[in-house]
Formats: structure tokens, sequence, C-alpha cells
């Protein structure tokens, strides 16, 4: 039951995320990890 629960609340953040900024969980994550990287090469 805990398993249904933790996907309807992925499911319902994931939902609210492509209605604020137009990208799914993992398009913003990969997102904000290309930023770190780059910011991190301009600090070098």
């Amino acid at each position: 039951m805990g398993t249904i629960i933790g996907l309807a609340a992925l499911a319902a953040i994931d939902w609210y995320l492509v209605r604020k900024t137009g990208h799914h969980i993992h398009q913003l994550i990969a997102k904000k990890y290309a930023e770190y990287l780059d910011g991190k090469e301009n600090r070098k």
C-alpha cells in the first residue's frame, strides 16, 4: 500500500512541476546538474 501512495505522490509532484516549469522531474534535475557543471568549470 505504501508503494501505491508513494507513486501517487511522485505523480502529483511531477504533474505540479510540469504545470509550473514545463519540465518533468528528470528533465529538471538534468538541467540543474548541467548548470552546476557549467558553473564548476567557470570557477577554475
